[in-house]
């Protein structure tokens, strides 16, 4: 089960980009709450607060406990935008939630061991999935899943269908044929022919004349 995450924010009336901008010069974070009701409410939070608590988490997209004014709504963090200078968040995405209702979320997949295929064969391990999307109750989530590849030998794959989800709490939303991780064979590079080069071609025999045509004969003298 994820852990708990509590987050207190505050109600916000002012929109737009320059709104936003006056928010996170303030030190807060520009959020907005999509509510089970259908309505959209705007939202601040602290932004040193918000960060630290976004970091006690191995996935961006986790649950959380948000109180505006006393009220308390679960919701779940759908998105997470960051500035691309800093790297500090300059908006977040809540989804409020039903805890008696199954939700759609992803689980980070953590790959754990050194594939035999790696070690002893010659092979390299392959990530080809990085998150797989569950249906799955608020109480049963869990953010990220570590799967053992220590077993799998060169030219062996892990699929979905293989990974340990108990099928009574989690509902996979995924081809269950997809390709999670595999162990390729290393393709050997062949050199290829030199390309030749002025010094080779003049070191090289020279080809033999070819025999001239005979010449006519001189009339013989009288």
């Amino acid at each position: 089960m994820a852990q708990e995450t509590n987050i207190v924010a505050e109600a916000r009336t002012e929109h737009g980009s320059s709104a936003a901008r006056r928010l996170r010069r303030a030190g807060l974070v520009p959020a907005v709450i999509n509510t089970t009701d259908g309505k959209t409410e705007l939202l601040s939070l602290n932004a040193h607060d918000f960060e630290r608590e976004v970091a006690r988490h191995s996935n961006p997209e986790f649950i959380a406990h948000v109180e505006v004014a006393g009220k308390v709504r679960t919701a779940l963090v759908r998105e997470l935008q960051r500035d691309g200078i800093t790297g500090r968040i300059a908006h977040a995405d809540f989804g409020e939630i039903d805890p008696a209702e199954k939700i759609h979320v992803h689980v980070r997949l953590r790959l754990l061991g050194d594939p035999v295929g790696v070690r002893a064969e010659n092979g390299v391990l392959e990530q080809q999935l990085r998150s797989v999307q569950v249906k799955v109750l608020p109480k049963d989530a869990i953010e990220t899943l570590s799967i053992d590849v220590s077993g799998l030998h060169k030219g062996e794959d892990l699929k979905v269908r293989d990974l340990a989800l108990d099928p009574a709490k989690f509902t996979v939303v995924e081809d269950a044929d997809q390709v999670v991780a595999n162990v390729a064979a290393v393709e050997e590079d062949v050199p290829a022919a030199a390309p030749a080069t002025a010094a080779d071609a003049a070191a090289a025999p020279a080809a033999p004349a070819a025999p001239a045509a005979d010449a006519k004969k001189a009339p013989a003298k009288k």
